[in-house]
């Protein structure tokens, strides 16, 4: 037809969404650059979650690089996932009408079940105080490019504490968070103050397979109790080592450290079954009262249609459990919760492949576990 739009085209196989859909487009409105740019690496006007070491190293690393040996030492896959920003936050208070951000990535997966947004974009929550934080939106990008502009908004009015989640599945080298020049900056030291929960496991632990960096479970129960979840979950490679014990253990103004890290260690070797009371020693060492939770893993679809799944799983299950049982006699510090719980009511809809959390899931999950977390808590204190 004469009159027809003609599209415009990437490849012989691909179309721009936006050519299609306009409101698909990656950004909103274009901004000028006349913006004051803040790196948190350099600045004191925002706060870093997430990552412990952060004020000792100024990266975006979730162990230390004085431990890069170590790490090294344990496996090439490990060191690379250490990279990943998963459980990483920036929070501040601003009046800023503008919020914008530049994005370096110096490393990225190539995942066909997992949202871009969720592997490598950021998300940002808005509210007046932690309290009534709400999510606001996701970074849109181009996954091609190892570099990318987001505009957040360009004519938010009133002053707000602002929570920008850091990607799940990619290393961050560089943020910069554009503001305009005459708003106010303040760090929010009021938000997740009250000490910090280690989360140790796998890739359901890091995050995958939600669509945005807010959704992982660890997130949801930060924001829901108002501690900072260090997020040391490893996908495919929480094999519950020793030496990560150890450094686990050395971490300060822990709260509660919760183990979940059966789905990697549930292969033909059962490795778990040789590592969990090990590791459970090693955090001991530093922290002889501090909470340990013990988390088995959800039920998958391997454990629910196959009998070889189903009876592995009860084995673990009650390995786990036993396990804690025996510790629990001279350490009342110790708890086990059965993961095959948090997505009963709602199967394997809750899952993207079977395995991996959805949103849906991820939800789920953090809405049976934070009920659990907070009675250990609020226990501990008394």
């Amino acid at each position: 037809m004469e009159n027809e739009k003609k599209i415009d085209v990437e490849t012989k196989d691909e179309t721009k969404i936006e050519n299609v859909d306009q409101n698909m487009k990656n950004t909103l409105e274009k901004v000028e650059d006349d913006l004051f740019w803040i790196d948190p690496r350099q600045s004191r006007d925002v706060r870093v979650l997430g990552f412990n070491w952060f004020n000792e190293d100024k990266t975006y690393r979730r162990f230390a690089l004085k431990y890069q040996n170590v790490i090294e030492s344990i496996s090439e896959p490990l060191n690379i996932l250490v990279g990943n920003t998963a459980g990483g936050a920036i929070a501040f208070y601003s009046d800023t009408n503008i919020l914008k951000i530049k994005v370096k990535l110096s490393h990225k997966f190539l995942m066909s079940h997992m949202a871009y947004t969720g592997q490598a974009g950021f998300d940002l929550y808005i509210g007046s105080e932690p309290s009534d934080l709400k999510f606001y939106r996701s970074s849109t990008f181009n996954f091609k490019n190892d570099e990318y502009e987001f505009t957040f908004f360009s004519n938010l009015s009133g002053g707000h504490l602002l929570v920008l989640n850091f990607p799940l599945y990619a290393s961050v080298s560089e943020v910069l968070i554009g503001i305009n020049k005459k708003a106010s900056v303040l760090p929010a030291h009021n938000y997740q103050d009250k000490g910090k929960i280690v989360f140790y496991g796998t890739s359901i632990t890091q995050g995958g397979c939600a669509s945005r960096p807010g959704m992982a479970y660890p997130a949801i129960v930060g924001r829901k109790l108002g501690y900072e979840c260090l997020n040391f979950g490893f996908s495919g490679n929480g094999f519950g080592e020793k030496e990560i014990a150890q450094l686990l253990a050395q971490i300060e103004n822990v709260k509660l450290f919760v183990l979940d890290y059966e789905g990697n260690a549930s292969g033909p070797d059962l490795k778990l079954e040789k590592t969990l009371v090990t590791f459970i020693e090693q955090l001991r060492t530093f922290n002889p009262t501090v909470p340990i939770l013990v988390l088995s893993k959800i039920t998958t679809c391997f454990d629910a249609f196959y009998e070889e799944g189903a009876q592995l799983k009860k084995r673990l299950n009650e390995f786990q459990r036993k396990t804690v049982a025996k510790f629990h006699k001279n350490d009342p510090y110790i708890y086990f919760y059965d993961g095959g719980e948090l997505l009963k009511d709602i199967g394997f809809e809750g899952t993207v492949d079977g395995v991996h959390p959805n949103d849906l899931g991820f939800y789920e999950m953090a809405r049976k576990l934070t009920p659990v977390i907070k009675f250990i808590l609020d226990k501990q204190k008394g």
